[in-house]
């Protein structure tokens, strides 16, 4: 899922509110982004937000997104995220996991348990699955939430020729410019290359300066050459360290445009800034006061002091 993995976690970032309304089936008020790095050894998760509910209760919610490949396996691996996340935080905790890609996690449905001796099983974990290829693109058009059409083109398209002109149709009567350019932006990120993205591109052409192309351009290259490094480096791991590195660089990224919806070329100064370090500290300092600064302004000032 090199190609959807980077706009996947930006929709969600950008529209988290939407997302935690609709997987915990509950209104929200308020929600904002925790670390993803847990103590110990610095495991790293995809992303975590800490979730006001309207009733005024607090949660930590939990996403992970996962390909066809999962080394270890998806269950295992939230055998260890879920709980570090709930002695981090002590906090009630709503785990999701979103597979990606036709017969990813075919076989998981979220609820796993070690067998004892005895009848009772001692340790038992469940989280929610969320098999986007599996979801007829009907129904996430039934939902109305303009942030969660954008995910169509991860789910099951039968009749691209009647839901794509739908859901352009109803992403344009988004009235915010910004939100809507963004929304189509990743709308055609996510989706399958080939016709679809040349529907979708005919659909668009006199919104075509709403859209991030250099953006579009960059995700869908990187997906060519993460694909073509997958093929030659499959049976090995992603480094541990540049992995961590990777994450909290797009997790700066992240939190900047969902904390201050900062412009385009702001957010691509800081991409580009972020990509030259290599210091551990020096990005977990900068996560810090993208989290904590009370503005952009703020923010800025912490970057340009290092």
């Amino acid at each position: 899922m090199a190609a959807t993995d980077h706009p996947l976690k930006r929709l969600v970032s950008l529209f988290i509110d939407d997302f935690a309304a609709w997987l915990l089936n509950c209104p929200v008020r308020e929600t904002q982004p925790l670390n993803i790095e847990l103590a110990a050894d610095l495991l790293a998760t995809d992303q975590v937000f800490r979730v006001t509910l309207a009733d005024g209760r607090d949660l930590v919610l939990h996403l992970e997104f996962q390909g066809r490949r999962s080394h270890p396996p998806m269950p295992w691996r939230m055998l260890e995220y879920m709980p570090r996340l709930a002695v981090t935080y002590r906090l009630p905790l709503w785990s999701v996991v979103f597979y990606v890609g036709t017969g990813a996690g075919v076989d998981d449905t979220g609820r796993h348990e070690i067998q004892g001796p005895a009848a009772v099983a001692p340790l038992v974990w469940h989280y929610q699955v969320v098999h986007l290829w599996r979801m007829p693109a009907e129904d996430l058009l039934a939902l109305d939430q303009p942030a969660l059409l954008a995910l169509v083109g991860q789910t099951r398209l039968d009749r691209p020729a009647v839901v794509l002109p739908a859901v352009v149709a109803r992403l344009r009567q988004v009235p915010d410019a910004e939100v809507r350019g963004r929304l189509l932006t990743v709308l055609l990120a996510l989706l399958p290359q080939g016709e679809m993205v040349t529907m979708v591109e005919k659909l668009l052409e006199d919104e075509r300066l709403l859209l991030d192309t250099p953006y579009l351009r960059r995700l869908r290259e990187e997906g060519r050459e993460e694909g073509r490094e997958e093929g030659r480096e499959e049976g090995r791991e992603e480094g541990r360290e540049e992995g961590l590195l990777v994450a909290r660089r797009r997790s700066i990224v992240d939190v900047l445009t969902l904390r201050f919806a900062a412009p385009e070329a702001t957010i691509q100064q800081v991409a580009q800034y972020v990509e030259t370090l290599t210091d551990e500290a020096a990005l977990e300092r900068l996560f810090a006061a993208a989290v904590r600064s009370a503005s952009l302004a703020e923010f800025q000032t912490a970057l340009t002091q290092g």
